[in-house]
């Protein structure tokens, strides 16, 4: 299961959030799937300088703010590299869940713990590539991986469908050629998606809320019983 998917099996006309929408990557993604028919929101804290036909963005600071949008209006709602720039992340992903309609769902990605495993970015640097967490300077608190993304669902009252590193073996078997490849191209775009998808820097989550549970799921910290 992935975004592609997730797309593919909206209902007609769906109703699509993009938070963090900058350079509006859900539209061409939704595009290129045959999904042209989805209807995009958008969400971010600094305005673009020209928005899609169709598409209706709103600003916010969301360590301040929250979504600017109602209870229960979108099929799906999608938030990629977003959580980790945010001073309280588990409020963050509740705010997600409130707008989604009951029975839709949420598409998280994060950077992963796998993220601090290697030093920074060594060269292009003007570029803003990452290959440490703490390469980008507003990347708060810590990084994300897939088991606390699963929790995260679960204490809100939510289904995970989907939680894992977003990786490639045949990437990681195969590391060394690409890093010498982009290394020797100076190619900071190579050299980052090599090493992100050999190891798993980032990863994913696909929840659904449930179909009887309208607004904002109430978050409830737990510790299952009878854990073996």
């Amino acid at each position: 299961m992935n975004l592609d998917s997730l797309y593919v099996g909206l209902p007609p006309d769906a109703a699509v959030l993009d938070v963090g929408c900058h350079g509006f990557h859900q539209v061409t993604k939704a595009r290129s799937l045959g999904r042209g028919d989805c209807h995009h929101s958008g969400v971010d804290y600094c305005v673009p300088e020209e928005v899609p036909q169709g598409f209706t963005f709103r600003k916010a600071d969301l360590n301040w703010e929250p979504i600017p949008f109602p209870d229960d209006s979108f099929d799906l709602v999608v938030a990629s590299h977003i959580i980790e720039h945010l001073d309280d992340g588990v409020a963050f992903f509740g705010e997600c869940l409130r707008v989604v309609k009951p029975g839709g769902l949420l598409y998280v990605e994060a950077p992963s713990e796998r993220s601090l495993w290697l030093p920074s970015m060594p060269f292009q640097r003007d570029s803003f590539f990452s290959i440490s967490f703490f390469d980008d300077p507003t990347h708060r608190l810590r990084p994300w991986p897939p088991q606390a993304l699963h929790r995260l669902t679960r204490y809100y009252g939510c289904e995970p469908l989907a939680s894992a590193h977003i990786q490639s073996w045949r990437r990681l078997l195969f590391l060394p050629l690409y890093l010498l490849h982009a290394w020797m191209r100076k190619s900071g775009a190579r050299f980052e998606s090599a090493v992100w998808i050999a190891i798993g820097w980032a990863c994913f989550l696909v929840a659904r809320k449930p179909s009887s549970s309208p607004g904002k799921p109430e978050f409830r910290y737990f510790i299952p019983m009878n854990r073996r």
